[in-house]
């Protein structure tokens, strides 16, 4: 067949253009300047040389509640409070007295008036057993001082839906292999298990709750939940060490716990006290003494002095230490109150109220000669009482060091002196250290903490090493900008010692992280460039990534305070879709680097400056192999906001997971499928359910111009496509020319193949289609291919276009 037309004087031969893979979205240049593999769009798509629509989001969780169900059933329906004339316990279950209460069965109701060792009024499960009287459990509950009271109809909790006010992954460090996310509610967290999907509520100390979004990381053993402006939440999943239990001869418990953080009517899981009838199990707080030191009820009366070899204190969230800090003690020892053996250093003082167990004690100073080797070094406490210090060394055995004397203390802080956590918003977990927004003043008590604004935006509290609960006060020495209009957005550790201080308006280093905050300096970066949005960060080699004001920035790390940055964004190319996020929003869109590509979730308007979004409802994907964005992954329930990004996994590699705003864990790049199932008020039941939405994938091409700037008149096109396993699929084509405009339907991928979809006829096969087709003759300088799924996931390997130059007359046309 001749490859020239059969008539006409100025005969031009057909040209052919088109593209062998995919590589990116550029819609920065025209359609005619993009390089082969450039796209201009790719909605819900992926690039791994072909090109192919994303995998579905799937639903791992389903609706969760914040305080309970909504709607609390079965309970009993009581139209007047009935009056409770007595009560009485026995082994933990109360029995009480209404008159002819006329209930029957057993159903919810709420209890109020009662008084005893254990919290007997709130919302307990009841049951009938005379006319007159009904019975509940109490666990813990020996005596009753209250015995009158009310009992109503537990009333319907509208206010239970779920705000989803900060999330995190939680990495067990007792348990190989075994990664969960802490989704923080606004009264209770909950714990979601990557490995199955089961959930465990975590409650909040009593009476407290979150009222707005926050933060919350895993930092050392434990989860720390913050709260601008007010005293945080911890949590340790694997409990903390008992330093001592005793009874004296009541049913009472008196219990010392590091910083125990508890409050009364806390939940309590005690396990591995011995001796005597031991007090383990699972028990209410009946009151706390201190900071260290509470007091819980048992079963058995006795005397008795635990041993706490391996005792355990497990609770739900507790509160971080608070109120004016303590600072260290130091001791100066002589003579016989000294004593070594076998490398073990026993020091008598009096009134050790700051150095504990586990602690860190310094030898400060020494006249002893046998201890000359181990002045100015730090060791960790073996066992501490008030009159006790003892700590393993490197010295030989001493009785008494006569009149020489040793000098001990705990660390002492560099700067203003040792304060407790800030209260901060968030914080970031770096070389051993909590480096949190230094924002406001503590002092009070632990009971009563008071937190004063400092009306500072640009300085740092660091954290003592391991220790999230000590604070160093140096604030010359990391308050950042000092005096200029910027404030902290983000901290983000880099390498070795090298702590990256991302301001609104510039960017800073910390170094020397590692030894002494003495030792530390603060290095200017740039000031050209600065983050907007604090999660959207993230670290891939020596390059950090994240969204500014004018895009998406990359800058490199030549060396220690050598910093690359880009002269224009790396989201040049796809800035109109930059220009369409939302400004009030923005800070919240979140980041997160998974299988060599930077998910970063941002709130899409639907135009530019129309200020429509309500959450991030839109990712951009940059694909690092193919150093391009790969696409845009839009998802259609309306309601699907993403409150953050999290990888983690429990098997052998980690998955995407996306928390939206209501409640749900998402997990993304789940499965080979045409749908999203996402938690959802979006459906024709307008309540949250797991609901599924098909995902509208399309590629549009690059403008094919055939190689010259003439007008051409395209005669067909080649898609060649494949399904895999035995997958079906199909496209629909359409075909777009400029100047003169024209947009056309071609026709469907299905009917080109004669009606029959692509794949029915290979089971568990591969089956790949050249699929050929007629463009009419349509006319235009450049045309571009929309392809639009509509069956399956086929890749999309090559496309084609074939055409030849028209109208080449001297004239002008419009």
């Amino acid at each position: 067949m001749s490859q020239f037309a059969q008539s006409g004087a100025l005969n031009d031969g057909q040209s052919s253009d088109g593209d062998g893979g995919f590589t990116g979205v550029n819609q920065r240049l025209q359609l005619n300047q993009l390089q082969p593999g450039e796209v201009r769009e790719s909605l819900n798509g992926r690039m791994e040389g072909h090109w192919k629509p994303r995998k579905g989001v799937v639903a791992r969780t389903s609706s969760l509640t914040s305080g309970g169900s909504p709607l609390q059933l079965p309970f009993f329906l009581i139209d007047v409070a009935k009056n409770i004339t007595a009560a009485s316990v026995t082994a933990s279950v109360v029995t009480i007295t209404i008159a002819t209460h006329g209930l029957t069965g057993t159903a919810l109701a709420r209890i109020t008036g009662l008084v005893g060792d254990a919290v007997m009024d709130g919302d307990f499960t009841l049951t009938v057993a005379t006319a007159n009287t009904l019975t509940y459990s109490v666990p813990g509950l020996t005596t009753i001082s209250d015995q009158t009271g009310t009992l109503s109809t537990t009333p319907i909790n509208d206010a239970a839906n779920v705000n989803v006010r900060a999330s995190c992954l939680f990495s067990d460090p007792n348990s190989a292999n075994a990664e969960s996310v802490v989704l923080a509610l606004d009264s209770k967290a909950i714990l979601v298990d990557l490995n199955d999907y089961t959930t465990q509520d975590i409650a909040y100390p009593i009476t407290k709750v979150l009222t707005e979004d926050t933060d919350m990381i895993q930092a050392f053993d434990r989860i720390c939940l913050f709260r601008e402006g007010l005293q945080g939440f911890e949590w340790f999943p694997n409990g903390r060490n008992i330093e001592s239990a005793s009874q004296a001869g009541t049913f009472t418990v008196t219990m010392r716990v590091r910083d125990h953080g508890l409050t009364a009517l806390d939940t309590i899981v005690v396990s591995g006290l011995t001796g005597g009838t031991p007090a383990n199990g699972t028990f209410v707080v009946l009151s706390v003494t201190d900071k260290d030191v509470f007091t819980y009820t048992f079963t058995t009366s006795q005397t008795q002095t635990f041993v706490v070899t391996s005792a355990v204190l497990k609770a739900d969230f507790t509160l971080v230490p608070a109120g004016v800090y303590v600072q260290p003690q130091v001791f100066t020892v002589t003579g016989g109150n000294v004593d070594v053996v076998s490398g073990v250093v026993s020091l008598v003082v009096s009134g050790n109220t700051t150095l504990a167990t586990g602690d860190t004690v310094t030898v400060y100073e020494t006249t002893e000669p046998t201890f000359s080797s181990i002045s100015g070094k730090s060791f960790e406490v073996k066992n501490a009482t008030t009159t006790l210090i003892e700590f393993i060394a490197p010295v030989g055995d001493l009785a008494t060091i006569g009149a020489d004397n040793i000098q001990v203390g705990g660390p002492f802080s560099v700067g203003a002196g040792f304060i407790h956590q800030p209260a901060p918003p968030w914080g970031t977990y770096f070389q051993r250290r909590l480096w949190v927004p230094f924002y406001y003043d503590p002092a009070g008590t632990f009971s009563v903490p008071t937190y004063t604004d400092r009306n500072i935006t640009d300085e740092i509290a660091a954290s003592d090493i391991l220790d999230n609960h000590t604070y160093d006060q140096i604030a010359s020495q990391f308050r950042i900008t000092g005096g200029t209009a910027d404030y902290l957005v983000a901290l983000q550790g880099f390498y070795d010692d090298k702590l990256v201080v991302l301001n609104r308006n510039s960017l800073h280093l910390i170094s020397g992280t590692t030894g002494s905050l003495s030792d530390t300096k603060v290095t200017a970066l740039t000031t050209e460039v600065g983050c907007l949005a604090r999660k959207s960060v993230v670290m891939k080699g020596n390059a950090m990534f994240f969204l500014s004001d004018e895009g998406i920035y990359a800058v490199e790390f030549l060396n220690d305070y050598n910093l690359r940055g880009s002269d224009e964004p790396i989201s040049k190319n796809i800035q109109p879709y930059i220009d369409r996020i939302n400004k009030n929003l923005a800070i919240y869109s979140v980041g997160v680097l998974f299988n060599n590509r930077y998910y970063l979730a941002v709130p899409l308007d639907s135009g530019a400056g129309l200020n429509d979004a309500n959450g991030n409802n839109t990712i951009l994907i940059f694909n690092f192999l193919n150093k391009g964005w790969e696409s845009i992954d839009t998802f259609e329930a309306s309601d699907f906001f993403i409150t953050n990004l999290i990888v983690g996994g429990a098997a052998e590699r980690n998955s995407i997971y996306a928390m939206t705003s209501l409640g749900g864990l998402h997990e993304l790049e789940a499965t080979e499928t045409s749908n999203d199932t996402i938690l959802s008020a979006d459906n024709t039941l307008s309540t949250k359910a797991v609901t599924s939405f098909f995902i509208n994938s399309s590629l549009t091409t690059r403008g094919y111009a055939l190689g010259n700037l003439d007008r051409k008149r395209f005669t067909d096109g080649q898609v060649t496509m494949q399904c895999v396993d035995g997958g079906l699929g199909a496209y629909d084509i359409s075909f777009a020319a400029e100047d003169p405009d024209n947009n056309q339907s071609i026709g469907s991928t299905t009917t080109f193949l004669d009606g029959v979809v692509l794949g029915s006829e290979a089971v568990n096969e591969d089956e790949t289609g050249n699929i050929r087709f007629r463009l009419g003759g349509i006319r235009g300088y450049v045309g571009s291919l929309t392809l639009t799924r509509t069956i399956g996931s086929p890749k999309v390997t090559s496309i084609k276009v074939t055409g030849s130059v028209t109208n080449r007359q001297i004239i002008s046309q419009t």
